[in-house]
């Protein structure tokens, strides 16, 4: 390729990123005091029951509802008029994050779990909902009670997870403790790997809980093996370093709000009541 196609390439590379940031990017919180209104930008990463769009294109979900009663917060607490715009959906999650972290004035919304790693580049909000790690295979695969069967009964599996996530993590804990000749692969998403799980019955995933939801809402041909996995983790909103909207953000999200009436609806309406005292 000639020097002069290279720098063509980065050039247009460059220029798409601009644009694309322009697109996506909101006002700071300090626009929006200044000035008595203003729009938060959002990014999402698709996830049932916590952000997607439904089938007239809407986009719902538990964080979309805890949104909209931030709003109202903003505008009982401190007479502010905030429109959440919701400016873009990003499958591939390690994209949400890149792009997140790059990309000042924007929230990114999904099932992104809190970590001292991450928080070295991006900021947080408080988290909005705590969530469990669970092990999931294609149902005609053997049913395990305990990590300590692996070996024996899942000969010859291999372990997918999503590509930037905390699960891979998990997934090397248990090659190196139960099944040392396990194969890791990664996928770009929840939806890909789930995808995989309905056509391979020797393949098994450590995902969050919440994807777990779209197998049970869907009735897909995949189960939960009954074993502990990972640990309880906080999912938060996250954002760029250079935003300042993580401050109205710790005034909202407190621990008061997650046992409130409202929060509590929410959950139910999105999850169904099943779910209330898994995800709080």
């Amino acid at each position: 390729m000639s020097p002069i196609r290279v720098v063509s390439i980065i050039l247009l590379s460059l220029a798409s990123q601009v644009v694309f940031c322009q697109k996506v990017d909101g006002d700071s919180w300090a626009h929006v005091k200044s000035t008595g209104s203003g729009i938060l930008a959002v990014v999402y990463s698709p996830q049932f029951g916590l952000i997607y769009k439904d089938k007239d294109g809407d986009v719902k979900g538990v964080c979309v509802d805890i949104l909209n009663d931030f709003a109202k917060y903003m505008k009982a607490h401190h007479g502010k008029t905030l429109t959440i715009k919701y400016a873009a959906e990003m499958p591939i999650f390690s994209e949400f994050l890149s792009t997140t972290q790059n990309t000042p004035h924007i929230l990114g919304v999904t099932n992104t779990t809190i970590t001292e790693e991450r928080k070295k580049i991006l900021k947080f909000s408080p988290a909005y909902m705590s969530n469990r790690q669970v092990m999931l295979t294609n149902n005609k695969a053997p049913s395990i009670g305990s990590l300590n069967e692996l070996s024996a009964k899942f000969h010859g599996f291999s372990a997918q997870v999503i590509d930037g996530s905390t699960q891979l993590k998990y997934v090397e804990q248990i090659k190196d403790k139960y099944m040392p000749s396990l194969k890791i692969a990664t996928e770009e998403s929840g939806p890909k790997i789930i995808q995989n799980l309905k056509t391979n019955a020797k393949l098994f995933t450590i995902i969050d809980f919440t994807e777990f939801i779209d197998v049970v809402h869907k009735k897909l041909p995949i189960k939960r093996q009954m074993v502990e996995v990972g640990a309880v983790e906080e999912l938060g909103f996250i954002m760029s370093k250079q935003t300042d909207w993580d401050v109205p953000f710790k005034e909202f999200l407190t621990p008061e709000y997650r046992n409130s009436v409202s929060y509590r609806k929410i959950i139910t309406e999105n999850l169904g009541p099943t779910f209330v005292n898994l995800v709080k």
